[in-house]
């Protein structure tokens, strides 16, 4: 009976050890093995976004009025401050036509959006601009 045992025992292991080598082989030679994963489209979501026009970034330079946002009441009450980043086109004659938030507390984004709606631009060689404001909201002591 003890003989028995042991070669019950010896024989389950080798069936589970086949099935787990037969299961490996399948898996690595089906056709979605050969998959490469798409790293390079999940990487391109983490880069940072570009801009055309000027250093392909911040554009502030080229404002020629400038109109800083107001804190919002609920960033003041819960002392909330940080930067925010909104990207902006510019239209030839100077006007913001688009404005998008890119980055920053959320408390901040409307106030944010509305101010940069307002800003207006020298555009270099009469051109349409693209890039980024920021604007940071800092609480007085």
């Amino acid at each position: 009976m003890r003989r028995m045992a042991q070669g019950y025992r010896a024989g389950s292991r080798f069936c589970i050890a086949t099935f787990v080598v037969a299961f490996s082989l399948m898996t690595l030679a089906s056709p979605l093995a050969s998959v490469r994963p798409a790293t390079d489209d999940v990487l391109n979501l983490w880069s940072s976004p570009t801009f055309s026009g000027g250093d392909a970034g911040n554009i502030e330079k080229y404002a020629t009025a400038q109109v800083q946002p107001p804190y919002p009441p609920t960033a003041q009450k819960y002392r909330i401050e940080g930067t925010v980043t909104i990207q902006v086109e510019v239209s030839r004659d100077g006007k913001v036509v688009k404005a998008e938030f890119v980055r920053g507390h959320t408390v901040f984004r409307s106030v944010s959006l509305d101010t940069a709606k307002q800003w207006q631009f020298s555009t270099p060689n009469s051109a349409n601009l693209e890039g980024t404001i920021d604007f940071t909201f800092k609480l007085k002591s």
